[in-house]
């Protein structure tokens, strides 16, 4: 619900910024984001659950039109009451057995892009002062760059270096997906230095990682195959799916985190949440301040 009127008139301050791309603060984690989900975690743990990480699974176990259980990659086969899936999408339903045809077809109609983060470590503590920098130029192929340094100060201590990072996004056939990763490094800090950010400044370092299918491509009538897709799903009980993933939506983490939450209320409380509506969109958080001291909710 962003256009490009808010932005002029944010810039040349008109009005205010109150849309949610404006905003001049937010809440962030000392520990950076991923401490949130190391957090959950120790919880999830303390509780007496268990979590198995580099557990690949190739496919949900359907029977008698219920979910059963998960195969995992290996072969090994485990049986559940209840499954909450966040694989992507069209992997989950294209290896279940016996999907209609119709869905099939709809299945293929779905894309995801992928995304490659490459991390430079800058020889200088003041590159520039956001946060974050959308690219709209076609002369370079980054999309987006992260300056780590300029969140909060608990992510770099002592160090006097910057850590940016430069994302490219692209489709797994796509030339740039297969560049080895010194030349992704080399690309980047040439980027950098061509938008002007890197001035004189040294690369010191650089890390790739690559990511599969993270951004749902919303091509257009994508919501047509989409809806047979979920109307499928919906006719399986005691299987639900979620995130960007799973869902195939634009997420932010934070609505992402929901529709766990929510999935998990459906399965445990038998509430009726539709997941399947919760997005970017979705209106949901505290109303709150920001002070010195951290984030204080207000009451209604």
């Amino acid at each position: 619900k962003f256009s490009l009127i808010e932005a002029l008139k944010s810039a040349l301050g008109i009005g205010s910024a109150s849309h949610k791309t404006l905003v001049d603060q937010f809440a962030y984690p000392h520990g950076g984001t991923g401490s949130i989900y190391e957090r959950m975690a120790k919880l999830c743990e303390e509780r007496g659950n268990r979590i198995h990480l580099n557990t690949p699974v190739q496919r949900i176990l359907i029977a008698a039109g219920r979910a059963v259980g998960i195969e995992l990659a290996d072969g090994t086969v485990k049986h559940f009451d209840r499954i909450v899936s966040c694989m992507p999408i069209t992997q989950l339903v294209s290896r279940m057995d016996s999907t209609p045809a119709p869905v099939l077809q709809a299945l293929d109609k779905l894309r995801f892009r992928n995304t490659i983060l490459v991390y430079l470590q800058v020889d200088c503590a003041e590159l520039f002062k956001d946060n974050w920098l959308y690219v709209h130029s076609t002369e370079l192929q980054t999309g987006r760059i992260s300056n780590f340094r300029n969140w909060v100060p608990q992510l770099y201590g002592d160090r006097t270096e910057t850590i940016v990072a430069l994302e490219y996004w692209c489709y797994t056939e796509d030339d740039l997906w297969r560049k080895p990763d010194a030349e992704l490094i080399a690309l980047a800090a040439d980027e950098l230095k061509r938008a002007g950010l890197l001035k004189d400044h040294a690369v010191l370092d650089g890390h790739v990682v690559r990511m599969e299918n993270s951004y749902p491509v919303y091509a257009k009538g994508y919501k047509i195959p989409l809806a047979t897709v979920a109307e499928y799903l919906n006719t399986i009980n005691d299987l639900c799916v979620i995130g960007r993933y799973g869902a195939f939506k634009y997420n932010n983490q934070d609505h992402s985190i929901l529709m766990g939450y929510l999935a998990a209320q459906n399965l445990s409380q038998g509430t009726s949440h539709d997941l399947w509506a919760i997005n970017t969109d979705y209106d949901y958080q505290e109303a709150s301040k920001i002070t010195e001291v951290g984030l204080v909710e207000l009451a209604d």
